[in-house]
């Protein structure tokens, strides 16, 4: 299976984190930094599952030409699925019954922007041989974009190109109020560190990296195509050979132990063992490779695909026929939307990266980013203590940017809590002695103090999650868009930010509903 690649996990950007700026909306309650759990904020009711927004056929001409293109000079093998957009998000609608198991898309690997391990420059005439050794995979997939961007007409991927989206409508695109509108420092910082870094990658390519008497693009087109990348992007073990190049390298060994034996150049049994031992290796060696290293795919169509975690669908590399293929994970009608999922994705990824937010989302988290800072106006810690955690083997840095999952905290962030909160007498046995949990008393004051830090956090937000609700069910936002719309516009991010910040005060609520709160 090939995994979806816009996701990244938390931290894997670097830089410190970061507050809202300074333009955030003015009305802010002081947080609630003594509550008990008596007096917290519960879950709303669940609200009833939405209906799917009804499909309508994408018909432009560019749609057109791209779906003719596909059927025709791609050779993209695909049955009962068409482009469509659902409530302005495009995607891909059963255009007949597909049944469970029904292959619906396969995209050869000629038809696809495929990045291999150590593969030379493929942007001749554009990017130099030291830009291209060392840059990211993401920058060498946007590289090739604009590269068959800028060839037109002459480019074997032309039809699928002209039909991307202008604007992938993601954060890293917004203002800063937008960006404050998400209500979540966690994803402003992640998302300030992304600008740095890509600006830093254009300024690089454009200073050093351009070819001869080659044009750099702007920084809009070079954004814009790492942002493509970063969405559609899938990645999977690297096959280094096909089954034909494998069958050539058979039918090569063959040849060479008839003609040795014919010729009475070697021993028929020695020459045999040889051989085999030849082609064994071979194929060995790339069940090794293919372990340690990745190979990336931009599949036109499959690309069109909307996620949910609902769904089992996968992008998978078929072997035998050198393609990549989506099979139906369950019986679809005509009409519905039909969707794969990209992996394991909190809320964070798919906002940073597709510029949605799922609802609902199993996998979402919640990352606050100081828990010491809510911790210490619930009760003051003894003097030391801090330091001492600090000096431990966890370090006070598992109390910062913590990822709170619905059913709690993780045991890192308890176990140091749990130390910060102990008498002095039970703090002397060490960090290590509280991984575990301790008296009952012991335990109900950590989830006092876990209930206080959650209150406080949701307290810190703008707005209330009623409000929010409310917000969202007048009509003021919507369903948080999705990455195949381009959904650029400053409604769009506004609704955006709305669904998403809403998800996140729904993990905390949650985490306080179980607490008994």
């Amino acid at each position: 299976m090939l995994q979806q690649l816009g996701h990244v996990k938390h931290h894997s950007l670097r830089g410190a984190q970061q507050a809202f700026p300074s333009d955030a909306p003015a009305r802010r309650r002081a947080p609630v930094v003594a509550a008990r759990a008596s007096v917290t904020p519960t879950e709303p009711a669940p609200q009833a599952p939405q209906q799917q927004p009804p499909a309508v056929l994408l018909d432009d001409s560019r749609t057109q030409t791209f779906m003719n293109w596909a059927r025709g000079p791609a050779s993209i093998r695909f049955a009962g699925v068409k482009p469509s957009t659902f409530a302005g998000i495009r995607g891909l609608a059963a255009s007949s019954d597909i049944a469970n198991d029904a292959l619906i898309v396969e995209v050869p690997r000629h038809s696809a922007v495929v990045l291999a391990p150590k593969q030379r420059n493929s942007c001749p005439g554009m990017v130099n041989d030291e830009w291209w050794k060392n840059a990211p995979w993401f920058a060498k997939m946007g590289a090739m974009l604009l590269w068959h961007k800028r060839q037109g007409s002459q480019s074997p991927l032309a039809p699928w190109i002209a039909q991307l989206p202008a604007d992938t409508g993601v954060p890293l695109n917004w203002s800063d109020k937008q960006l404050a509108a998400l209500q979540y420092p966690y994803l402003v910082a992640q998302v300030k560190e992304q600008q740095r870094e890509w600006t830093a990658l254009y300024d690089t390519l454009r200073g050093s990296g351009m070819a001869a008497g080659a044009a750099p693009p702007s920084r809009e087109e070079f954004w814009w195509a790492m942002g493509v990348v970063r969405s559609r992007t899938f990645s999977g073990p690297y096959i280094g050979s096909t089954l034909s190049d494998r069958l050539r390298l058979a039918g090569l060994v063959a040849a060479l132990v008839v003609g040795n034996t014919a010729l009475g150049l070697a021993d028929p049994q020695k020459t045999l063992s040889a051989a085999i031992a030849v082609f064994l290796f071979n194929v060995l060696y790339e069940v090794i490779l293919s372990r340690s290293l990745k190979q990336y795919a931009i599949c036109p169509l499959i690309d069109l695909f909307n996620h949910t975690s609902a769904a089992q669908s996968e992008v998978s590399y078929n072997y035998f026929g050198d393609s990549y293929s989506v099979v139906a994970s369950r019986d679809f009608k005509k009409g519905e939307q039909v969707f794969i999922t990209y992996g394991a994705q909190s809320n964070d990824s798919l906002m940073q990266y597709y510029g949605f937010a799922e609802a609902d989302n199993p996998q979402d988290t919640y990352v606050i980013s100081d828990v010491l800072r809510w911790l210490q106006g619930f009760r003051p810690l003894p003097p030391g203590r801090v330091q001492a955690l600090q000096g431990s083997s966890l370090g006070a840095a598992c109390l910062s940017n913590v990822a709170v999952q619905r059913a709690g905290f993780p045991a890192e962030a308890l176990q140091a809590l749990r130390f910060l909160l102990a008498s002095d007498a039970e703090a002397a046995a060490g960090v290590s002695a509280f991984a575990k949990a301790g008296s009952a008393d012991a335990e109900a004051v950590l989830a006092e103090a876990l209930a206080c830090v959650v209150t406080a956090e949701l307290a810190a937000a703008p707005t209330t999650l009623q409000e929010d609700l409310a917000q969202q069910a007048a009509g003021s936002g919507g369903g948080g868009g999705g990455k195949k719309g381009g959904a650029g516009s400053a409604s769009a991010a506004e609704a955006a930010a709305l669904s998403f910040r809403i998800e996140k005060k729904k993990v905390l609520s949650a985490v306080l509903k179980n607490m008994g709160g």
